[in-house]
């Protein structure tokens, strides 16, 4: 029950504990699972929950030298499928995408949501490059978003 004294720490801390397992409880996804964070039990002032949701890697091993010409530095430019990113919005809509670059002199591992990528793409800062090579191949993707491995979270 909803403590009335916003006073009372202990009884708004009993609320909480009960709201975050009826949110467990009630919780149905597909494509999320949310679980009681074990540490919980040790420490009740640790975070609440454990989340899992898809996930893709990308291992990214070659520098897109002309990158420059989409707005993206080559140092940090990384490419991501157009028909990925179509895909995963169709069967993955909170997929997490993970890119794990190694160019030598630059080593990054970011992730990103599928969301983000979206309004990255909708906000004109993702330019398409169609590959020269592929316009009758039917096997890889024909373009790719220039993306910066800046613009993400590093994987902790």
């Amino acid at each position: 029950m909803k403590p009335i004294n916003n006073e009372d720490k202990q009884k708004w801390c009993e609320y909480g504990e009960e709201t975050e397992k009826d949110f467990i409880d009630s919780f149905s996804n597909d494509q999320v699972s949310v679980s009681l964070n074990p540490d919980k039990v040790t420490d009740k002032f640790t975070h609440d929950f454990i989340i899992t949701l898809p996930a893709d890697l990308k291992t990214v091993r070659t520098r897109f030298r002309t990158s420059g010409r989409y707005g993206v530095p080559s140092t940090s430019a990384i490419t991501l499928n157009k028909k990925d990113v179509d895909r995963y919005g169709e069967l993955y809509p909170n997929i997490i995408i993970i890119f794990d670059i190694d160019y030598g002199d630059y080593k990054k591992t970011c992730y990103v949501t599928l969301s983000s990528i979206k309004n990255i793409i909708a906000e004109g800062k993702a330019k398409l490059h169609y590959y020269n090579s592929r316009v009758n191949d039917s096997n890889n993707a024909q373009c790719s978003y220039v993306l910066d491995a800046e613009w993400f979270e590093d994987v902790l």
